[in-house]
């Protein structure tokens, strides 16, 4: 139903998350209105759409959908308008406007303001005022009020008239396929739902241009960087409506116009964002022009001696042979999994980078990721993004994070760990640092999941045989004592992991059902573990799941955990934002990138908190409406209430999110999901971010068959063939 009327109080407003109770007149009654809101005061009018509903508190109320700003239709609407908005133009003043401007009031106080000094009681100040006025607030909701009939929020239609201003409207019926341009957000199915409306024909070409970008994007979304030709034809067909023809014909326009590319893999035609096949292209490039350069081969026999000693280490020859290659090397890689001595190797290479006088950086893509090496090795690692110092840049537009232009690396070597986490758009980002006479020494577990954004890096440069790469495969004395290390080993051959039941880090707890699962997890957390272990389990332990959703999900458990581990309590100030309750000393994890989130440490500024940043909240200010974070013991960032969407509650993350950290005790939930999702990467890489206990709780068919799935690995790239095809060229 729809109600129009105009807002006599404003109840209360939650401005965490926009939620709002209204009293509103309608003719000569007050009706309630719950919804959520943006810029509304007393005194406007405004037309609802929603359902009456019984609220067994507060009775009868309209809870709206959506809600529009009601312009005026008519003079005596128009005069009350202009004296309730503009301050020092009375009923009077507004009167003699529209008396002698009539119908063209609105256009003469917009385009022609000059003529408004012919008016009594009008001077340059509020002529001003009135032109401004009519020219954001009359344009802006009469933008939402045409962008509302095409079933846009008040919310999307707000943003799509920042970005594009007040011609919005002009610019949608003329091209609405434009708006994905200005808001790289938007949905193409509701911007082309406006084409459609609006009557724009299915072989329109900016509908077809936009609606293949689109697709195209949301097959990227699943970590390719190209796909065939024919099922990209296929798809297009479905979505757009149209025939093969025309879906070929604008593959080729956009291919002409630099959008797309075309390139062969296996005899097959597989297309590429432009943007993606030059970035896959520069760092081929990159790769090969590093492995071309000749370094004179040292012997460095005596200094891996002498580091070893001094560290008490007893190198193996295959680490030995790993600390030559990269040191002997313009490009090299070292790969292997848990206790293989990766951080070992590193920490050689270090030290003898440092006897020979060598300038040296190391880096890792994730805050978290540069925090652990710098831990283990007690050297400053910083992030990628930092590195290149990279900011203010919309992590969604391919092109723009394709074109940015990054700080050079000085340093002489370049030293890179958690590299399996490394996406193309990063590592294209990262060959645009590096000089051509920079060493490159690249250290990873290529059988861990792969990057959260397209390609396959690690894994293509290590399969294409062109750099030299060195596989660890022993696992230390040490770490042989370790069944988490053991049997993700195991796992990682094909082979279902040993549980034992006594004198082991890792344990297994068999659940029936979802409700038994979650019951066991609740009584490990509230009191078995630590009558077990000596831990804290607030900052020692890490729940891990591989969904967001169900109750096995992050979304659910964390609320379970929260319960447990920091309950409301009168010492502890909490807030509330999208159904989420954030409380003091909550554990929290930053999900988007924020380059422009300045903190200190040690007297000294830096900006940017990155996707997958986890901490504490120290403290929330509900008086100045603020929230404070910190991360890393070190660095306290300061947050808005407004901006609490850039953060999650992670007592529970997903997997992929854990990618780069250790956590001294994980526990593991593994019942039931989608089984797509259910692979042995995945399986492999949430054992391997427990260091000193993994509890995995659930059913031990859904373990077997996740160790027997391989289907995540298979992403479709071209930087392998590039590779190849470089070499083989050159």
């Amino acid at each position: 139903m729809k109600i129009e009327g105009k807002i006599a109080t404003i109840i209360f407003k939650n401005e965490t998350n926009n939620w709002t109770v209204l009293l509103v007149k309608v003719k000569n009654e007050y009706i309630t209105c719950v919804g959520e809101t943006e810029e509304i005061e007393v005194d406007d009018e405004l037309e609802f759409e929603g359902e009456m509903v019984s609220h067994k508190v507060y009775g009868e109320q309209l809870k709206f959908t959506s809600y529009k700003k009601v312009l005026p239709k008519t003079t005596s609407a128009l005069i009350a308008y202009i004296a309730d908005n503009i301050s020092g133009v009375g009923k009077k003043t507004a009167k003699n406007i529209t008396d002698m401007f009539g119908d063209e009031t609105v256009n003469v106080i917009r385009f022609s303001m000059d003529k408004l000094y012919e008016v009594k009681g009008l001077n340059t100040e509020k002529i001003e005022r009135l032109n401004d006025f009519f020219n954001t607030e009359w344009e802006k909701w009469n933008t939402i009020e045409f962008l509302s009939e095409f079933g846009l929020s008040t919310v999307v239609s707000n943003r799509i008239y920042t970005a594009v201003g007040k011609d919005t409207i002009s610019i949608v019926k003329e091209n609405p396929y434009s708006l994905l341009g200005f808001v790289k957000s938007l949905d193409f199915k509701s911007v082309d739902n406006i084409g459609q409306r609006l009557g724009v024909p299915l072989t329109n070409i900016d509908r077809l241009d936009n609606g293949l970008i689109y697709a195209i994007d949301k097959i990227t979304e699943f970590g390719h960087t190209c796909v065939e030709k024919a099922n990209l034809v296929n798809y297009c067909m479905e979505l757009l409506g149209v025939d093969e023809i025309s879906i070929c014909d604008t593959i080729t326009r956009l291919v002409l116009n630099s959008k797309l590319y075309i390139d062969k893999i296996d005899s097959q035609e597989y297309v590429f964002r432009q943007s993606m096949y030059l970035a896959e292209e520069n760092i081929a490039n990159c790769i090969i022009e590093h492995t071309r350069f000749q370094m004179k081969e040292k012997d460095l026999s005596k200094l891996i001696s002498k580091v070893s000693n001094k560290n008490d280490i007893d190198l193996s020859e295959e680490q030995i042979s790993a600390i030559s290659t990269c040191l002997n090397n313009m490009i090299s890689i070292v790969t292997g999994g848990p206790g293989t001595g990766k951080t070992t190797i590193i920490k050689c290479i270090i030290d003898i980078l440092e006897e020979e006088k060598k300038n040296y950086v190391l880096c890792a893509p994730t805050g978290r990721a540069a925090k652990r090496i710098t831990q283990t090795t007690g050297k400053e690692a910083k992030t990628l993004h930092r590195l290149l110092e990279i900011s203010k840049i919309d992590d969604n537009d391919i092109d723009m994070f394709y074109e940015y232009q990054v700080k050079q690396v000085e340093d002489e070597v370049i030293i890179i760990d958690e590299a399996s986490m490394i996406d193309l758009m990063m590592m294209n980002n990262l060959v645009k640092g590096i000089k051509p006479d920079t060493q490159v020494i690249i250290v990873g577990d290529v059988n861990q999941l792969p990057s959260v954004g397209p390609g396959s890096v690690l894994k293509d440069t290590i399969s294409s045989d062109i750099v030299p790469t060195v596989e660890l495969k022993q696992i230390y004395r040490q770490s042989a004592k370790s069944d988490i290390i053991v049997n993700a080993h195991k796992v990682n051959e094909g082979e279902y992991p040993i549980f034992k039941s006594k004198d082991t880090d890792m344990f297994f707890i068999s659940t029936s059902t979802i409700e038994q699962t979650v019951s066991e997890i609740s009584s490990l957390i509230s009191y078995r573990l630590e009558t077990y272990a000596p831990l804290d389990v607030l900052k020692d332990l890490q729940v891990l799941t591989p969904v967001k959703k169900t109750e096995l999900g992050t979304i659910q458990l964390n609320e379970k955990i929260q319960e447990i581990l920091n309950p409301k309590s009168e010492s502890k100030k909490q807030v509330e934002y999208q159904s989420r309750i954030f409380r003091e000393k909550d554990k929290v994890m930053q999900i988007v990138n924020n380059y422009d989130k300045k903190y200190s440490i040690e007297g000294k500024f830096f900006e940017g908190i990155y996707n997958g940043d986890i901490g504490y909240i120290e403290l929330i200010d509900n008086d100045e409406e603020k929230l404070y974070v910190k991360f890393d013991e070190d660095r306290l960032v300061e947050y808005d209430f407004d901006e609490l969407d850039q953060l999650e509650h992670s007592y529970a993350i997903t997997i992929h999110k854990s990618q780069g950290s250790e956590f001294d005790y994980v526990i593991l939930p593994i019942f039931t999901g989608y089984k797509k999702l259910l692979t042995r990467n995945l399986l492999y890489t949430a054992m391997t971010r427990a260091k000193k206990m993994l509890i995995i709780v659930g059913n031990r068919n859904v373990v077997n068959y996740m160790v027997d799935n391989l289907e995540s690995k298979n992403r479709k790239t071209g930087l392998k063939e590039k590779l190849e095809k470089m070499l083989y060229l050159n």
